[in-house]
């Protein structure tokens, strides 16, 4: 899979593209969101994305519309909800221009067909769908369309769903060319679940594996445990909430990171990625370790000159490595005593008298 350009960043390569999502966190507030990209920026995090929302048009059915259920983030029905964080165009134009001032990149998620030529024509560099848009095959499709022709990255979240939902949500991309700007993340729509096993981390795989496109994880957990582990497991894409308090009123702000979390969360990602190395080298560091920690073939008591290095008259000890006569001198390695290697140590001769205790080396040996 080639890697995707996004921006000044690459989706796929050795660096994990970690993905504040602000959303409404900004409760409607061009200050507040300001606040917001200055935040993520300092914790490290590479994009902020925001929600566009286009009520009484394409998205909400009717301002009576109820939010199912007993979701504690939500405080009123979507409709109001919505009207009362509503961020404008020209507001989300000026807050991209102000993420690009402060060095981090901008994303939205759009809910209709609609906003995804707004956003089009507003210049994003990438598109992000939220899970609830997952079937919703005609906006895939007209977003497959653009980045057919534009060669923008399109991230999917997947929560809520079935496989074969999936499934036709790929085949959609794949329809319109442009299956390789696709990227997967695995998601669980709990906020916050309630139950680790419910994050299925392993689909991250899965999916990267049997729809041979990226993928990443949009978690909603309340820490950071299971963004490290989707690191460790192949996400290329981590996506967490983010907010400057958890206890402000409005959507999201419950199941959001908090600046010093989104931190932690930036910090150990980055360190889990300079870890993921597949070379078993022996480092610098671990060769001091080496000198002293491996054993060598040791002499058990006196040999003299002529006699046969046996089970009987040598033992395997530590160290590997001595000083001896001002230099370094490494020793017979004690795999030498194994049946494995008969005959290249055991049964040969010593080639002088040697001294109990005396740590072997091959010029001891004829």
């Amino acid at each position: 899979m080639k890697e995707l350009k996004f921006g000044k960043l690459m989706i796929g390569g050795p660096k994990t593209v970690i993905i504040a999502e602000i959303a409404d966190s900004h409760n409607g507030s061009m200050e507040t969101a300001k606040r917001l990209v200055d935040a993520v920026k300092v914790a490290g995090a590479d994009v902020a994305k925001f929600q566009l929302h286009l009520v009484g048009k394409n998205e909400v059915n009717g301002k009576n519309e109820m939010i199912p259920g007993s979701i504690e983030m939500w405080d009123g029905p979507l409709y109001e909800i919505l009207q009362r964080n509503l961020f404008t165009f020209k507001m989300h134009k000026e807050i991209m221009e102000y993420c690009e001032k402060v060095g981090i990149e901008y994303l939205c998620t759009p809910f209709c067909e609609t906003a995804v030529d707004v956003l089009n024509d507003l210049g994003v560099k990438a598109f992000k769908t939220g899970s609830g848009e997952l079937d919703n095959l005609p906006q895939h499709r007209r977003l497959a369309q653009i980045s057919a022709q534009t060669g923008k990255p399109v991230l999917v979240s997947t929560g809520m769903c079935t496989w074969e939902e999936i499934a036709e949500t790929v085949a959609v991309y794949e329809e319109e060319g442009a299956k390789d700007n696709l990227v997967l993340t695995n998601c669980t729509s709990e906020y916050p679940p309630n139950d680790y096993a419910n994050s299925n981390l392993s689909l991250i795989k899965r999916m990267r594996d049997e729809f041979g496109v990226w993928t990443g994880q949009s978690d909603h957990t309340m820490d950071n445990y299971t963004t490290y582990a989707a690191v460790a497991l192949g996400a290329k894409v981590i996506e967490k909430h983010f907010t400057l308090d958890r206890n402000q009123k409005g959507p999201d702000h419950k199941i959001a990171l908090e600046p010093q979390i989104l931190k932690d969360l930036v910090d150990g990602i980055r360190k889990i990625e300079v870890g993921l190395g597949t070379e078993k080298i022996i480092t610098k560091e671990e060769q001091i370790v080496r000198d002293w920690a491996f054993h060598t073939a040791t002499t058990l008591r006196d040999i003299k000159k002529g006699e046969e290095f046996t089970l009987e008259n040598l033992i395997e000890r530590r160290p590997r490595t001595m000083v001896i006569g001002g230099r370094k001198v490494e020793g017979i390695p004690s795999k030498y005593l194994d049946k494995h290697y008969a005959g290249k140590l055991l049964g040969k001769k010593a080639s002088h008298n040697i001294s109990k205790d005396t740590m072997l080396v091959w010029g001891d040996v004829e």
